[in-house]
């Protein structure tokens, strides 16, 4: 029996048709692997296209948003300027706070979206310009936090308008006040069948003028973004010194065709004028030698009284310079006429005395400041320019500030304005 070497032309055929098949699916396999790889690679790709997209579309979206939201502002602000009003109850000291804590995010945001806002000068000029900060004392070591920054001008705590009656004058109206002037004719006793007397009465209608308190500084935008506290101080400090002339002007300001007359004025006050009934007090055999400001103010009060029954006067403005002379006053056996300097607070009365420095020395007024009314007709306003003039072209920033306001009694009798020294002088004649 032979050997049998190799394979048969079926079998080598029949061979090949199953390495064949064996190929075929081993290709199909791996095709089907690859195709499955590019689908996971290409679904990451599409996911990471689609997330980015998506943060692309959100920033676009922003970005619209922003810019609608600029040109609104823009379009308000030709229209009316942002404004921080200073308004409601309390002093105005306490209003200025609560006004700027309000707009604290206004102040605040100014530095990067320098959108304007609504809450003069050495020779006067542009703070930067003549080197407003200086510094004194040698710097020996590396800078750290300042101890205080900045140490602020003192102002009064409390203004002239807190004493008075504070109302909003409505645009487009005059201000003005109605007095009575007297008449003729008045009651009698009527016999029976007896004609009634006839009487009447006169009144005069008074156009208190509208003014206007402003002033501005111009500051340089690199400032305000390099010195934490110089908005706030340039605010805070401008708006105090307005408050202050206006203290002013409530006190003495002469009257014009745009000025409102001050409580100093024959408008608004009685000038003092020693009562009849003291005449001699201070005068004659066994009477006091001389009369003291303490004196003055009790006769003020009687004046007062007598020119008008229904005038209450609750308070008394004086300096402080005056009101220490007060308190040091000391009778003849060297006591203090209104007791220890560290007891009560001088009064006249229960007539609380309040210090002031918009009183001029050896002034006083002595009144029923219930009666006497500040109209408002543009409450104290902050607001931010830097379009005005030439301020683009060099960084300025605008800052103006201002009220329009007019103040007025209801009569002249309701307060009573005088001089110390000469109403001694008087007390004493």
């Amino acid at each position: 029996m032979s050997e049998k070497k190799g394979f048969s032309p079926d079998e080598m055929a029949e061979l090949k048709g199953a390495l064949a098949d064996v190929e075929s699916k081993m290709g199909t396999k791996a095709a089907d692997q690859i195709n499955k790889g590019l689908e996971a690679v290409e679904k990451k790709m599409a996911e990471k296209y689609e997330g980015e997209m998506s943060e692309l579309k959100k920033f676009k979206m922003d970005a619209e948003k922003t810019m609608a939201e600029n040109q609104k502002w823009m379009d308000e602000q030709v229209a009316k300027s942002k404004t921080i009003q200073i308004a409601g109850n309390g002093s105005a000291s306490e209003q200025l706070a609560k006004a700027m804590e309000e707009k604290k995010a206004l102040f605040d945001a100014y530095k990067s979206t320098k959108k304007g806002f609504t809450l003069d000068v050495k020779t006067v000029g542009n703070i930067g310009a003549n080197s407003n900060i200086s510094v004194s004392g040698t710097p020996a070591f590396k800078p750290g936090p300042a101890l205080w920054e900045p140490g602020r001008k003192g102002f009064e705590v409390q203004h002239v308008r807190d004493l008075c009656r504070v109302v909003p004058q409505s645009e487009g109206t005059d201000a003005y006040i109605i007095r009575d002037a007297g008449g003729e004719g008045g009651p009698t006793a009527v016999a029976v069948g007896a004609v009634k007397p006839q009487s009447d009465r006169d009144w005069v209608k008074t156009i208190i003028p509208i003014t206007k308190i402003a002033h501005y500084y111009k500051i340089p935008e690199e400032y305000l973004a390099d010195i934490a506290w110089m908005q706030d101080e340039v605010t805070g400090v401008g708006v105090e010194e307005l408050l202050a002339k206006e203290d002013t002007d409530f006190l003495t300001a002469s009257a014009s065709s745009t000025q409102f007359a001050g409580l100093n004025q024959t408008l608004n006050s009685t000038a003092y004028s020693t009562p009849t009934a003291l005449s001699a007090i201070f005068t004659g055999s066994g009477r006091a030698a001389s009369s003291n400001n303490y004196d003055v103010l009790v006769a003020a009060m009687t004046q007062l009284r007598i020119a008008n029954a229904s005038s209450r006067p609750n308070t008394i403005l004086i300096h402080p310079g005056d009101y220490a002379k007060l308190l040091l006053t000391k009778d003849t056996t060297n006591q203090y006429v209104f007791g220890s300097p560290n007891g009560a607070f001088p009064n006249v009365q229960g007539i609380p005395i309040v210090m002031h420095n918009a009183v001029t020395t050896d002034k006083f007024f002595l009144g029923d400041f219930s009666k006497v009314k500040v109209g408002v007709r543009a409450g104290l306003t902050v607001r931010f320019y830097d379009q005005n003039e030439n301020d683009a072209i060099y960084n300025l920033v605008t800052v103006v500030i201002e009220e329009r306001v007019t103040l007025a009694a209801d009569r002249a009798d309701r307060i009573i304005y005088g001089d110390f020294s000469d109403a001694q002088t008087a007390l004493e004649s």
